[in-house]
C-alpha cells in the first residue's frame, strides 16, 4: 500500500511541476539596477516596472557654453542639455508606470513605430512593453526621459574570471583602459567608469555589462579601436565624451549590440567605422550631437565592405544624420552597406552640405560607393532634408578627385513629414547612377513618381526609378 502512495505522489508532482514552470514563465523577471550614489537622482520622474522601483538619473551637462564653437550654437545647444534615464533588465512583457510632479497633458513615446498606447491618470502615465526595448519619452515640456529595458544579462563573469577587467557597482576612475588579446572588460550594472578605451592591434576583445562608461566630458575619442579583429561591445552605456564617441579604424569583425550611446559635445558622433569591414551595429540607441552613425574611409588604401546597421533607434539631437556614409570617402571603394529596420526620431542641424538628413551619402573623395540598401526605415522628424545623395568636389573633408555613387536601393521607407529628397552628381565623370525607391511614403502618401515636389534631382544623376 505504501509503495502505491509513493507512486501516486510522484505522479502528482510530475503533473504539478510543468504547470509551475509555465506559471513562472508568465511572470516576467525584472532586475532593478543598483543606485549609483555619485550620480544625481531625477527630481522629475519616478519610474516603477511591475511594481519594482527603478532608480532614475538626472543627467545635465556642465559645458562652458561661452567656449562652444560658433557652428555649434543653436537654441538647443547654447544651453545645458538635460536628459533623465531609467535602466533595468527584463525578459518578457512588463508594465511601466511613470510619475511626474504635475498633471500630465500630453505624452509622446518614441519610436512611434512601436505603437504603444498609454493611460494617463493625473500625474501618472502607464504603458506596457512586450519585452526589452529602448524608448524616448516626451512628457509635456519636461526634459526627455530615456527608458532602457535591457535583456537579462546571461554572462557569468566575476572578478576572478581569467582575462577580465571587472568593474563592480560603484565609481571607478581608471582613465584610458588598454586591453590585450582575448580580454574582457566587464562593467556591472550600478557601475560608472570614468575613462575610455584604447585598443590597438588586438583580437577577441569583449566589452560587456549593464553599467556606464562615462567620458566625463574630457576623454577625447572615448573608444578608439584600431587595426583589431573580432571585437564585441554589448549592453553597456557609453556617454559624455569629448568629440567622437566610438571610433573604429581599419577593423575586421566588430559588433555593437544593445549599446546605448549618448553624446552632448561638439562633434559628438556616436559610432564611426573608419575603413573597416564586417561591422554589425544592432539593437542600439544613439542620442548624439553629431552623426549617430557615420561610415567613413579617410585612408586611401583600406576598403570599406559589409557594414550592417539593423534594429537601431537614433536621435540626431544636433548637427546629425541618423546614418550617413561620408564625408571622408578616400578609399578605393565603399560597398555592401545595409541599413534595415531603424527608427530615426530626429535629425537636424546645418553642415557643409547645407543641412543634415534622416540618412544620406556624401561622397567627398574618390571612392566608388555602391550596393547600398536602406530597408524598412522610419524617419519621424528631419528638419532640413529627408534624404540626400551628393558627390562633392572631394575637398570638404576628403582628398580630391570626386568619386561615384551607384546601385542605391530605398525600400519601405516612411518619412513622417514632407521635405526635400536631394540627388546631385558632380560632373559627367562622377555621377549618381541607378537609384531605386520602392514602396516609400512621405507624410503618409505614397512616393509614386519623380514629378512630386519633394524630389530634387540635380545634374549628373541617371536611372532613378520609383516603384
Amino acid at each position: 500500500m505504501k509503495s502505491h502512495l509513493v507512486l501516486f505522489a510522484i505522479v502528482i508532482v510530475a503533473m504539478i511541476l510543468p504547470n509551475a514552470a509555465a506559471a513562472s514563465d508568465n511572470n516576467p523577471k525584472v532586475t532593478a539596477y543598483p543606485v549609483i550614489p555619485s550620480l544625481t537622482a531625477s527630481d522629475l520622474y519616478s519610474v516603477t516596472v511591475n511594481g519594482h522601483d527603478i532608480w532614475t538619473e538626472k543627467f545635465r551637462t556642465n559645458m562652458d557654453i561661452s567656449k562652444l564653437p560658433d557652428w555649434f550654437i543653436e537654441p538647443y545647444t547654447k544651453v545645458q542639455q538635460e536628459i533623465h534615464q531609467a535602466s533595468f533588465s527584463c525578459d518578457g512583457e512588463v508594465s511601466i508606470s511613470i510619475r511626474v510632479p504635475n498633471a500630465i497633458r500630453h505624452v509622446s513615446i518614441h519610436p512611434a513605430s512601436r505603437g504603444l498606447t498609454s493611460q494617463i491618470d493625473g500625474n501618472v502615465v502607464t504603458f506596457s512593453i512586450p519585452g526589452p526595448d529602448k524608448l524616448y519619452l516626451e512628457v509635456d515640456d519636461l526634459p526627455p526621459l530615456c527608458v532602457f529595458a535591457d535583456p537579462i544579462d546571461r554572462e557569468n563573469i566575476t572578478s576572478n574570471s581569467p582575462h577580465v577587467r571587472y568593474f563592480a557597482p560603484g565609481v571607478h576612475r581608471p582613465g584610458y583602459i588598454t586591453p590585450k588579446d582575448n580580454d574582457t572588460i566587464y562593467i556591472a550594472a550600478g557601475a560608472v567608469v570614468y575613462g575610455g578605451i584604447r585598443a590597438k592591434g588586438v583580437k577577441n576583445l569583449r566589452v560587456l555589462g549593464r553599467g556606464i562608461l562615462d567620458g566625463g566630458s574630457q576623454f577625447e575619442q572615448m573608444v578608439l579601436v584600431e587595426n583589431s579583429q573580432e571585437v564585441l561591445f554589448e549592453g553597456i552605456m557609453i556617454r559624455n565624451g569629448d568629440g567622437w564617441t566610438n571610433t573604429l579604424v581599419n577593423c575586421d569583425g566588430v559588433t555593437y549590440d544593445n549599446v546605448k550611446v549618448l553624446s552632448f559635445c561638439p562633434a559628438g558622433d556616436g559610432i564611426d567605422p573608419l575603413n573597416s569591414r564586417h561591422v554589425v551595429i544592432s539593437h542600439c540607441f544613439l542620442r548624439c550631437t553629431d552623426d549617430c552613425i557615420a561610415i567613413k574611409a579617410p585612408a586611401n588604401d583600406q576598403v570599406v565592405n559589409d557594414i550592417s546597421v539593423v534594429d537601431n533607434t537614433m536621435i540626431g539631437f544636433a548637427f546629425s544624420d541618423g546614418v550617413t556614409i561620408g564625408f571622408e570617402t578616400n578609399a578605393p571603394s565603399i560597398t555592401n552597406v545595409t541599413v534595415r529596420n531603424c527608427d530615426v526620431i530626429l535629425a537636424r542641424g546645418g553642415s557643409r552640405v547645407e543641412g543634415h538628413s534622416g540618412f544620406s551619402i556624401v561622397c567627398d573623395g574618390p571612392a566608388a560607393i555602391s550596393n547600398i540598401l536602406y530597408d524598412n526605415i522610419r524617419v519621424e522628424r528631419s528638419e532640413i532634408k529627408l534624404f540626400e545623395l551628393i558627390v562633392t568636389d572631394g575637398t570638404k573633408y576628403g582628398i580630391d578627385p570626386p568619386g561615384h555613387i551607384k546601385n542605391v536601393t530605398l525600400r519601405n521607407i516612411a518619412w513622417a513629414h514632407e521635405g526635400p529628397i536631394m540627388l546631385k552628381g558632380f560632373d559627367a565623370g562622377h555621377k549618381i547612377q541607378r537609384v531605386s525607391f520602392e514602396n516609400c511614403t512621405v507624410a503618409g502618401k505614397p512616393l509614386r513618381d519623380l514629378k512630386t515636389t519633394v524630389m530634387h534631382i540635380g545634374t549628373f544623376v541617371e536611372d532613378v526609378d520609383v516603384k
